[in-house]
């Protein structure tokens, strides 16, 4: 998982998908089904956050294959570079996301569980699945992270923004009584959307310097 947690540790809002990480890698030998099952959930979700970060709207049910085709598809809506080789390139990478929702399906460790006779997946199995899922999940957090406008988002994560936290604390101390608070942390829990407009000035402010 290199490359996926290699962009977790730069979005902490992402962190909570380091316990899949874990879970897959600590059984890639131990139970094979159980790392496939957990490489199909962190993609979904990692989809999933991204899709409502940037206000996508999906269906409830949508299949695995289209989630991640949509996914894709939305990052690279305003690419100007290959733009069509990169759809297409999200149309194959669906298709094998498919092949592991389907393997899943007839291995799934908890949710489809199988007859005690049904042949379990072994650990070469589940170690080009634990491959595979490290390439789809990082090229999609890469983009993501790379070519994201934070203007066009629906949710921005505090915990996201360190360097603007940092700014607006200093530029706006906080003190009662002995007690030094962070202003933007209580500025994001109050009143989410003026927190909102600071950091999306703050980044106009950056990029016209």
């Amino acid at each position: 998982m290199f490359w996926i947690r290699e962009h977790i540790s730069k979005m902490p809002s992402f962190d909570t998908f380091n316990t899949h990480a874990d879970t897959i890698v600590n059984n890639i030998e131990m139970n094979p089904a159980l790392c496939i099952e957990t490489c199909k959930s962190l993609i979904e979700g990692i989809c999933k956050t991204i899709l409502t970060n940037k206000a996508y709207i999906y269906k409830d049910d949508i299949k695995f294959q289209e989630l991640v085709r949509q996914t894709i598809e939305v990052l690279v809506i305003n690419s100007y570079n290959h733009k069509e080789k990169l759809c297409e390139l999200a149309r194959r990478i669906a298709s094998v996301a498919q092949v592991i929702a389907e393997i899943r399906n007839n291995s799934g460790f908890a949710s489809h569980s199988q007859d005690i006779k049904n042949i379990s997946v072994d650990s070469t199995m589940s170690l080009f699945i634990y491959k595979i899922t490290d390439v789809i999940g990082g090229f999609i957090l890469h983009y993501y992270m790379t070519h994201n406008n934070p203007k066009k988002d629906s949710r921005i994560h505090y915990e996201d923004c360190d360097q603007f936290n940092e700014y607006f604390d200093d530029a706006n101390p906080l003190v009662i009584g002995f007690l030094t608070l962070s202003a933007s942390e209580a500025m994001y829990q109050q009143d989410y959307e003026a927190y909102r407009e600071e950091y999306l000035n703050y980044l106009e402010t950056k990029v016209e310097k």
